[in-house]
């Protein structure tokens, strides 16, 4: 579950409201090379996997379920626990958190873009101990 807060006043209004997780493609990418790609459909969520924005600065995204590479690498969005957007223009968002350092890697700063008006797209990527390794998942959430 990440909480956070609006990091500067860019416009924010396209990501308020609650929305709704309906797809989640994880893969690795090894030397530039896309392996043990995977996409889970709306049926693999519930009520507890959204992502809240509010006027009030503050945002929500938590998640009921957590999905695993065959690595058995967490590559949930979520996998921070606190972070701040900030508004970098033409619809996308920085999720600067902490980078939480796992077993697998070192996790980096997520990215939000707005698809449309109806979907955002929520880009994290794990960037592993090995060299050129990469775990990334992009969730998909609607209104």
């Amino acid at each position: 579950m990440i909480y956070c807060r609006k990091g500067n006043t860019g416009n924010t209004d396209a990501l308020t409201g609650k929305w709704q997780e309906v797809k989640l493609r994880t893969y690795t990418l090894d030397s530039g090379k896309i392996t043990h790609d995977t996409t889970y459909l709306n049926s693999f969520f519930n009520k507890w996997d959204y992502a809240q924005f509010n006027s009030g600065d503050t945002c929500k995204i938590s998640s009921y379920e957590v999905f695993f590479t065959p690595e058995g690498v967490d590559v949930n969005p979520q996998s921070i626990e606190t972070a701040h957007y900030i508004a970098i223009g033409n619809g996308k968002f920085i999720l600067n958190g902490q980078s939480t350092v796992t077993p697998g890697g070192v996790l980096n700063t997520d990215t939000i873009s707005v698809v449309n008006n109806n979907t955002i797209l929520i880009h994290n990527v794990l960037y592993s101990l090995a060299p050129k390794h990469e775990y990334i998942s992009d969730a998909y959430y609607q209104k």
